[in-house]
């Protein structure tokens, strides 16, 4: 009989009880002790704050102090594996508030991916004033079976490709993962931008939920949505926030556990077969009528059960991203794993293949980096460098795994990323916590802010910090497009934070017989193509307010015309006879009539699409021809 993942028991108080070994020079913190209600997972809000999704549908937020209950999940069925299972929140969060669930419900027999979205301060790393209503739930998928009260899966996430990602377990039915339309047992790929705001019970297409780029896309029905299958019961998986690769942890029946590796890659999306029930792990499984499909995908690593590992929890991919609590450069690619019933974490590395770790000085044996982990539910890299991870200790604890440190150190909490038109202030200010060498933040600290690029901050060095340690600024991008770095630093330091920003223009250079137009651009998109509306005007166009700022061009101005049309809004129109489709930046030449403009002000500016961070605009050019 397949072992029950979650399932309640006294086996894990033994575990519990044993103090948590780690390598020399580690050190596990306990950051919550008190306050969660058996969690299942977490999630990282862009500032760093947590939201821990708890068993029965309550969600708590932590902001550095005591878990804050911000609301419940209504209708949740959290009878032996059944619950709410996983949460993600939106990269936006700081501006529409949205997270996601996936859970049981009690209304049918069916899983649900919901989102709801929270009001208060959204945008505030060190406030619990967050709050959400059962009435804002947003419904996304309803028809993920869940007949049975075991194998439901299942794991929502974010990958740096902007999509949403969700696990899906075979709900007891050993076959139906090598179909492709019964939604269970699979790896789904998600855009979830697409979704208007606000509350909506009505389940959406599949149609308006596929990317576009999956590997069948093409399809009228739920396989658009599908990345991989063949997978038994896949509770916890991370993604890559290098690669894009998912890493899997999938639970095994009576033989073997395994860890899995999709591969995302640069070029179409692999639709991909992990075997089950064909293969259990690197053994052969029970099999299914017809014949074996070609191609399967075998797990990066298998765990015997006979080594007492019956619940694998698939972990991270280890990446030193200027936290304080990085792990150092041979932890750089490391991925990690462990098991909810024995508790051992191991660590593997991918020199060419993906092979066990050597051991580290103080590890507690040579195959497992960390011992006496049972009851994990979720094993994360936090924005610090460190490993967080739910563990069901009494109601439930959070953990942190983090090295020890001997000086200050500094890590960046939001404002990453960001793009602007030139001579404008980045939306989002820049924000960092420092931390002394035990991992505290640091009171009224000093830190300095170096900018290389075009831009003028709001602050004077040295900036000192609060009495939370958060130390913030505010960039303006001058009239020069392009990336825009700020390092932060504190006197004395072990290390630095990056903020990398980029600042867009449009760029118009008038000539005799032709003219010249220029979009500096960047983007996360593979392939990072953006669809543009360029437009040009007299400077009398009236302005028009957006969602994304006010433009200085009305295209309905009947002195103004769009030029080049890469999203098909204005019919394709491209007078440059090449396309308005921007790798992400855009150059096009255009020819002038003998005297055209001569002499005459004109504006330029244009609208773009990303399909990462969606809408945006330049800024408006004014030249005289």
């Amino acid at each position: 009989m397949p072992r029950n993942l979650l399932a309640p028991g006294l086996f894990v108080l033994a575990n519990a009880a044993t103090a948590q070994a780690v390598p020399s020079g580690f050190v596990v913190d306990t950051l919550v002790a008190s306050g969660l209600a058996t969690p299942n997972d977490f999630c990282f809000l862009p500032d760093g704050r947590v939201l821990v999704a708890n068993t029965a549908g309550s969600v708590a937020v932590y902001a550095g102090g005591n878990a804050v209950t911000i609301g419940t999940v209504p209708n949740v069925e959290s009878f032996i594996e059944r619950g709410l299972l996983s949460i993600a929140a939106d990269p936006a969060f700081p501006t529409n508030g949205h997270f996601y669930v996936y859970y049981a419900s009690t209304a049918d027999n069916f899983l649900h991916l919901d989102r709801f979205t929270c009001t208060g301060d959204l945008g505030n790393s060190n406030s619990t004033n967050l709050t959400f209503a059962a009435a804002s739930k947003h419904v996304l998928l309803g028809a993920i079976p869940d007949n049975l009260y075991f194998h439901n899966g299942g794991c929502v996430r974010f990958g740096p490709d902007g999509m949403l990602y969700l696990s899906t377990g075979d709900d007891g039915n050993d076959c139906d993962p090598q179909s492709l339309v019964t939604q269970a047992g699979c790896l789904l790929r998600l855009d979830a931008s697409t979704r208007a705001p606000g509350s909506n019970l009505v389940l959406p297409s599949y149609s308006s939920l596929d990317p576009g780029n999956n590997p069948l896309s093409a399809s009228a029905d739920f396989r658009q949505l599908v990345l991989a299958h063949g997978l038994r019961n896949p509770f916890r998986m991370e993604i890559d926030a290098l690669t894009g690769n998912v890493y899997v942890g999938d639970v095994g029946q009576d033989a073997v556990e395994e860890y899995s590796e999709y591969v995302y890659g640069t070029g179409a999306l692999p639709l991909v077969n992990f075997g089950w029930p064909w293969f259990e792990g690197n053994l052969t499984g029970p099999s299914c009528p017809g014949n074996q499909p070609s191609g399967m995908v075998p797990p990066i690593v298998a765990v015997s059960h006979t080594a007492n590992w019956f619940s694998l929890i698939g972990g991270p991919r280890y990446r030193n991203q200027g936290g304080p609590f990085d792990f150092g450069s041979s932890y750089e690619g490391s991925s990690f794993y462990l098991d909810y019933f024995q508790g051992e974490l191991r660590r593997l590395v991918h020199p060419t293949t993906w092979t066990p770790a050597p051991p580290v000085a103080g590890q507690p044996d040579a195959t497992n980096w960390g011992t006496a982990f049972s009851s994990v539910t979720s094993l994360r890299q936090g924005l610090d460098g460190g490993l967080w991870f739910t563990q069901r200790i009494g109601s439930g604890v959070l953990k942190r795994i983090r090295p020890i440190l001997t000086s200050n150190t500094v890590a960046a909490i939001s404002g990453d990323g960001q793009a602007t038109p030139v001579k404008e202030v980045f939306p989002l200010p820049l924000v960092v916590r420092l931390f002394d060498p035990l991992g505290a933040p640091l009171a009224f600290g000093p830190a300095n802010f170096q900018v290389t690029g075009a831009a003028t901050l709001s602050t004077t060095n040295p900036v000192l910090a609060d009495a939370n340690g958060l130390v913030q600024t505010t960039v303006t991008a001058a009239n020069v497009g392009g990336p825009i770095d700020i390092l932060v630093s504190t006197p004395g330091g072990a290390n630095s934070a990056t903020f990398r920003l980029f600042a867009r223009r449009i760029t118009v250079r008038p000539g005799r017989q032709q003219f010249a137009l220029t979009i500096t651009n960047a983007t996360t998109a593979v392939p990072p193509l953006v669809p543009y509306v360029v437009m040009m005007s007299l400077p009398s166009s009236p302005t028009v307010p957006t969602p994304i700022g006010t433009l200085c061009i009305d295209p309905s101005y009947a002195l103004a015309a769009v030029i080049e049309d890469g999203t098909g809004i204005f019919g394709f129109v491209s007078l440059s006879g090449s396309g308005g489709v921007g790798a992400p930046n855009l150059s096009k030449s255009y020819p002038l009539l003998p005297g055209l403009f001569t002499g005459q002000a004109m504006q330029f500016q244009a609208i773009g699409f990303d399909s990462v961070s969606g809408w945006f605009r330049t800024n408006c050019e004014k030249v005289r021809f």
